[in-house]
């Protein structure tokens, strides 16, 4: 796991939901999904794919953390 990958997973697994706290989170999520944009328009490299498909696992780890159910306050859907 890489450094940037590491520095996700411990701003996912923190355990606290201030604001600032969510305001940090999110500005990781942004990174992670330009990441995965980056990626994505190399995934026929081998190792991009592998990228991705970590990327892509740490993104949906924050979802489930940041949004448990299903969605944004104030909005339907995801």
């Amino acid at each position: 796991m890489g450094v940037d990958e590491q520095k996700a997973v411990e701003v996912v697994g923190a355990g606290t939901t201030s604001d600032a706290h969510w305001r940090e989170s999110d500005a990781m999520l942004a990174y992670l999904i330009e990441r995965a944009d980056a990626l994505a328009a190399h995934a026929a490299n081998p190792r991009a794919e592998a990228e991705l498909e970590r990327v892509v696992a740490l993104i949906e780890a924050y979802e489930a953390k940041r949004w448990p159910n299903g969605k944004m306050a104030g909005r339907e859907g995801r």
